[in-house]
């Protein structure tokens, strides 16, 4: 159970990763796929070697960039205020 959801942890920081557009995206595209890269690496060590403190750290880094998203203006989150802006 616990290599399981272990890797469909892993599976969607992967996703995430391959969603970013680091041509786009500048720095924050790039800093995200850095600490996607990072998480997935310490999900890894945490399955391999049981390491509680890890998964602690990975569930926390996601927690973060979770609140940085839900922070956000939904017509960013969205994508709205890029095309109204294009519009002008």
């Amino acid at each position: 159970g616990k290599s399981e959801q272990i890797s469909s942890a892993i599976s969607i920081i992967s996703a995430l990763k391959s969603s970013l557009d680091l041509n786009a995206g500048g720095d924050i595209a790039a800093n995200l796929d850095d600490l996607y890269a990072y998480i997935s690496n310490r999900l890894l060590e945490a399955n391999l070697k049981n390491d509680v403190a890890a998964l602690d750290e990975s569930a926390s880094l996601i927690g973060q960039v979770k609140s940085a998203w839900d922070a956000m203006p939904d017509e960013i989150r969205t994508g709205q205020a890029a095309s109204a802006g294009s519009a002008v």
